[in-house]
């Protein structure tokens, strides 16, 4: 079959283009990547030895307003020259769903990564502040409109697949999909290649620095830790909000072992991950999270906060922990795994084995049997 996986743009390395990535890459079909902004630069690497084509005339996302505008707006009134596939999946994070309202002709696919999360109520009021003052009375508005645009292109779906069960909830909370036609998938991590080096005395948060990833509770934790003065913090990951990443620098610039890496690539990423004492997650709500499951993976206990997909990938006490989302739970723990070396590993190797259900080439398998089968039923 020749598949279209379209994904609203490639300029950063983050967990829904992974799932793009790790999909294209590992399919037993023929895969095109379509994007109205690719920056190959950017992104994974990877990309360019997979067929990626730049389609529409959206060009690269701006702020909240421009994705409005260009993606949501724009994306409803764009035609996309889709012919010469028997399936288009459309992965979404919100701003992708209205280029189905034009575009549903094959069979139409949503891998949703999350609804709009501007438009989720437990964050609606982080993303408002987030705007200039002179934007944010129009925030309201912009996600009433989005809403109902988001309700509208979601009956072009001929079915959807959705990373956890908690992105399940949220899109039935939301109206936009009945049960029935829902299927989840989670993501997975690159189980055959990642491998333990060792164990040396640094923890790692190894994730984009936004603001609802929440870097203050790791800084924080350290700093309350009663650790051995050898270790370290290290945060690594790409700079997406230079604002947000400026005050982590200053707040951490009064602790010497905090280490902060940015525009980390690949070689140093697994070298990070691989010799490393334990993982730290203190993403907001996260919808799945793919941190938990690749700490895992390299045999590498995690302490996550115990809220968002990490409740359904870590198995507490077992793989890891799951913790209040405030720096003293962290730092408890944190304390406990350091003065405890071998229960470390054990909870490493624990997780190393858990970690196997979510490989790369069984969420491929997975979705490329269900597509199939719902390619048969289309046919009918």
């Amino acid at each position: 079959m020749n598949i279209a996986v379209f994904h609203p743009w490639l300029k950063e390395k983050g967990g829904a283009e992974k799932v793009v990535l790790e999909y294209a890459s590992r399919s037993e079909n023929s895969v095109t990547v379509l994007t109205p902004f690719y920056k190959s630069e950017n992104t994974f690497e990877e990309f360019k030895d997979i067929e990626v084509e730049e389609v529409g005339w959206q060009g690269e996302a701006g702020g909240f307003i421009s994705r409005l505008l260009k993606f949501s707006l724009g994306g409803a009134l764009t035609k996309l020259d889709l012919e010469e596939y028997d399936a288009v999946i459309f992965s979404t994070s919100g701003v992708s769903t209205p280029f189905t309202i034009r575009n549903h002709d094959q069979l139409t696919i949503g891998y949703c990564h999350t609804p709009l999360r501007a438009a989720l109520p437990e964050f609606k009021e982080s993303y408002r502040n987030d705007l200039s003052p002179s934007l944010q009375p129009f925030f309201g508005i912009a996600t009433w409109f989005f809403g109902k645009l988001e309700k509208f292109s979601w009956k072009c779906f001929d079915h959807v697949f959705v990373n956890s069960e908690n992105t399940k909830e949220r899109v039935l909370n939301r109206e936009l999909e009945n049960g029935e036609n829902l299927t989840v998938i989670n993501p997975g991590a690159d189980i055959e290649e990642n491998h333990s080096e060792g164990y040396e005395k640094y923890f790692l948060y190894p994730t984009r620095f936004r603001s609802y990833k929440r870097h203050e509770i790791a800084i924080e934790a350290f700093k309350q830790a009663d650790l051995d003065e050898e270790f370290e913090l290290v945060l690594a990951g790409s700079a997406q909000e230079e604002e947000y990443l400026q005050k982590l620098e200053e707040t951490a610039s009064d602790e010497d072992g905090i280490r902060i890496e940015k525009d980390v690539q690949d070689e140093r990423w697994n070298k990070l991950y691989a010799n490393c004492y334990a993982v730290l997650f203190c993403a907001e709500k996260e919808d799945w999270g793919i941190i938990p499951v690749e700490a895992a993976s390299y045999s590498k206990p995690i302490i996550s906060v115990n809220e968002g997909g990490p409740v359904e990938s870590v198995k507490d006490d077992e793989t890891g922990y799951l913790v209040d989302p405030d720096p003293s739970s962290f730092a408890e723990k944190m304390e406990y795994l350091a003065a405890n070396p071998e229960k470390a590993r054990e909870i490493g190797m624990k997780a190393r084995k858990h970690s196997r259900k979510y490989s790369w080439d069984r969420f491929s398998e997975k979705l490329d049997n269900r597509i199939k089968a719902l390619h048969g039923k289309k046919e009918i």
